[in-house]
């Protein structure tokens, strides 16, 4: 607190100036240095607050009897620092909240991802056994188609032959048989 010297009059009264106001009889009231700083410690301050923004919260001002403007301006300070303080806290509070969550969907994304990779990678090597197998079967289709038409080769070669050799007898019987 502030030293205050007696004699020189101030705009607002020390600590002890109140109390001792508060004790005097009244015809120490009835001076009129004592009238005026009497009617400034009973006025109240009520300051025109901007707005804030959301979140943010006014605290209310201190204004205790006695309290010096010097005073109650570092009280307000020491309030608006603390609300500054309570909010900062409150927006790392969500902004690690929101980090969390946001890690958590990397980590899902992430194995989303691998379980994709995993079944694209399985899907390729089906495709992969699938042609394989797809090579063969042709293979297989090709060689029968050959087999099939060596086989109707020949037989068109024994059919020939064998209508061959029976026209053959069979024109060769009848010069006989006269």
């Amino acid at each position: 607190y502030q030293e205050r010297v007696q004699d020189t009059p101030s705009p607002s009264p020390s600590l002890e100036e109140a109390q001792m106001s508060s004790n005097h009889s009244s015809s120490v009231s009835s001076s009129p240095l004592h009238n005026e700083r009497t009617a400034e410690t009973t006025r109240t301050y009520s300051p025109v607050l901007p707005a804030l923004p959301a979140g943010l919260h006014h605290t209310p001002f201190i204004f205790p009897e006695g309290l010096s403007s010097i005073e109650t301006l570092l009280t307000n300070i020491q309030g608006l620092l603390r609300v500054a303080i309570e909010n900062a806290r409150a927006q790392e509070k969500q902004d690690q909240l929101e980090r969390t969550e946001l890690k958590m969907e990397l980590v899902r994304e992430r194995e989303l991802r691998e379980t994709l990779e995993r079944q694209l990678s399985m899907e390729q090597k089906n495709r992969v056994l699938i042609q394989k197998r797809l090579k063969k079967e042709k293979r297989s289709k090709r060689k029968l188609q050959e087999a099939l038409e060596e086989e109707v080769k020949l037989r068109d070669q024994a059919e020939h032959t064998l209508l061959h050799t029976v026209l053959k007898d069979f024109t060769a019987r009848p010069l006989l048989r006269n």
